[in-house]
């Protein structure tokens, strides 16, 4: 679970870069939010999820890391994706905003359980 979250961040890290470099060329800097999601959820926390996975493995073979898994992997992009549309004054955006900032919490709290339960 580790190595998957590693990649998957650096895919991240590479999207918020790509996004960077089209806002300082652009000078539009409406869509820094979505870059600053996408680096911090994206590229830093599944980064530091996907270390703590390879340093404790007994963590990342359980149920719990593997909803997690999928949980973030999901709902990242549909709030990433829900937070353009807002950006865009799409009226739906924001339930999807709130859709995705409760499936990513609740993600978070699968892996703060499995944290707790799995290092003692």
């Amino acid at each position: 679970m580790g190595k998957q979250c590693l990649k998957i961040a650096a895919v991240y890290f590479a999207l918020g870069a790509l996004l960077s470099a089209i806002i300082g060329v652009s000078g539009d800097y409406s869509l820094s939010p979505i870059q600053s999601h996408i680096h911090l959820l994206g590229w830093t926390t599944l980064g530091i999820i996907g270390l703590t996975y390879v340093a404790f493995p007994a963590v990342s073979v359980t149920i719990l890391a593997r909803i997690h898994f999928w949980i973030h992997n999901i709902s990242l992009p549909m709030l990433i994706l829900a937070i353009i549309g807002k950006n865009y004054a799409i009226v739906e955006a924001g339930v999807w905003i709130v859709i995705g900032w409760v499936l990513l919490a609740a993600g978070i709290m699968l892996f703060m359980v499995n944290m707790w339960d799995r290092l003692r």
